[in-house]
């Protein structure tokens, strides 16, 4: 996209934010990995749609949930406003720091010009949430430039210049990658650039994808990017999804031996090496970890692994990198045993979600995948059903007990349980009213005469001002919240 004035830009992002405003709560939950550390699991699909029926909302009659997957926040100013410039990238750590005015929380900024305006404009629209992928706060816009504020991790290392020599550390990191890669896949997305360098360690043992900018804006590869592309690039250079797998396949080899299967250094010897694909496997691999990687780099992309069956291999399950049953049940019993939330303690809880280190998230996104047992981006009362009866317990009062629980947790009624409604109650609400984190989230939402108002969280969801206008008028009889009602209604929800 060229470049074009700053009114012109301004109408652009406008026309935008209105029709990102349309877009309703709809799921961004990655495809289930069905596969687990005590074997696999297998259900077919049942009819739910006359398990029960309900008019319980929310526990406030008239109003309906919006955009609660949305938390990318769009700003028409300076990120000075609110951020103060930390640090620049230097050779040590190749990203620039800023650090929030109000908490001191420190975040990577990334600049864009106007002529990536069709990069920010897919952020907006697609609101992508994984806690495999690098996550974006706010975006600026001011003198015809974008800022993106991401998260920050002080131990950010670049895969590409990490070794590994055991696989089952392989395998803990290259199903974060085919997890990540799917729910892009699940969004109707496809990345078509993936190589080592797109990812990065945060900590010592999460990854991230963080290039996210060549999802939307593509380019031709370089001579290094070439080499992770598969056979029939060369004929179509379609962006598929067997394109992405060959990609993964290319990076797990890399894991595995440390280096690329094609040798050539020239372009034109390089497409000729990857169209044939002779590629040599060594035996200082496991024969498991071989065969995986034939399955995925299989010339034929029509025989080519499907993205949701590579972590279903024998590989994976030998290296036992899955959750416990335990860990399912615990997190089925805390939907059953938390608290029905009000609509504004959906909104401010969610916030604090949100902005809570991703990392801690990636246990409940993974039991969610358990539960949506035909892979379709939510469950269903009877996935609940045969869930709850594997894991906790199977009597007489399991369909009942579901029922209620999915009576509470389907908070727009729509027979479905997505991932955005799951999280609400999965997560442990006590670790989200601590002081620390009730002081931090207040300090992120409220303006500058310390309160949260209406107008705070219409902006961060992307709805009318009148939304929460009533909402906060029915509920607190004013349209604002100090920080003391902050805190009583999130203690509220324990």
């Amino acid at each position: 996209m060229g470049s074009c004035s700053s009114q012109q830009m301004k109408i652009s992002m406008k026309a935008k934010l209105s029709e990102v405003k349309q877009k309703q709560s709809l799921t961004t939950t990655p495809n289930r990995q069905s596969t687990q550390q005590n074997g696999m699991r297998s259900h077919s699909r049942h009819n739910t749609h006359t398990a029960f029926q309900s008019n319980s909302d929310l526990s406030q009659q008239g109003y309906s949930l919006k955009n609660i997957n949305f938390f990318l926040v769009y700003r028409n100013t300076n990120f000075s406003s609110y951020y103060s410039l930390l640090q620049r990238e230097d050779k040590n750590f190749p990203f620039t720091t800023i650090q929030h005015n109000n908490t001191g929380t420190v975040r990577i900024i990334k600049s864009y010009k106007t002529s990536d305006s069709k990069y920010i404009a897919q952020l907006l629209k697609f609101q992508l949430h994984h806690p495999n992928l690098i996550q974006q706060f706010e975006i600026y816009e001011e003198q015809q430039k974008f800022h993106v504020a991401e998260e920050n991790n002080n131990k950010i290392v670049v895969l590409n210049s990490k070794i590994y020599n055991d696989e089952k550390d392989i395998a803990f990191i290259f199903n974060q990658m085919v997890e990540v890669i799917e729910y892009l896949h699940h969004q109707k997305l496809t990345h078509g650039h993936l190589t080592l360098q797109c990812f990065a360690l945060f900590g010592d043992k999460y990854l991230k994808l963080y290039d996210l900018y060549h999802l939307f804006m593509k380019k031709k590869p370089t001579i290094e990017e070439t080499h992770f592309l598969p056979p029939e690039y060369f004929e179509n250079q379609e962006y598929s999804e067997e394109r992405d797998i060959w990609s993964l396949g290319i990076i797990l080899y890399h894991l595995f031996y440390q280096c690329s299967p094609f040798e050539s250094t020239t372009a034109s010897l390089l497409k000729l090496e990857i169209q044939a694909s002779n590629i040599l496997y060594q035996n200082t691999i496991s024969d498991e970890a071989i065969s995986l990687l034939q399955q995925i780099l299989e010339k034929n992309p029509k025989k080519r692994v499907k993205i949701n069956e590579i972590t279903k291999h024998i590989w994976f399950k030998k290296q036992q990198v899955f959750l416990l049953d335990e860990q399912i049940k615990e997190t089925i019993l805390r939907l059953k045993q938390s608290k029905k939330l009000n609509i504004l303690q959906v909104y401010l809880l969610k916030f604090i979600i949100n902005n809570y280190p991703p990392d801690k998230l990636r246990e409940i996104y993974s039991v969610f995948r358990s539960l949506d047992l035909d892979n379709d981006g939510f469950f269903s009362i009877q996935e609940l059903i045969t869930s709850y009866s594997e894991f906790v317990e199977d009597s007489d009062n399991t369909k009942i007990i579901c029922m209620n629980i999915f009576q509470k947790v389907d908070m727009d009624k729509d027979r479905k349980i997505t991932f955005q409604e799951f999280i609400l109650y999965a997560f442990d609400r006590k670790e989200l009213i601590e002081e620390d984190v009730i002081d931090t989230s207040f300090k992120l939402l409220k303006n500058k005469k310390n309160f949260i108002t209406a107008e705070s969280l219409s902006i961060q969801y992307t709805l009318e001002k009148e939304f929460f206008t009533d909402i906060m008028m029915e509920l607190l009889k004013k349209d604002y919240m100090t920080f003391q009602n902050f805190k009583d209604l999130m203690n509220q929800t324990v």
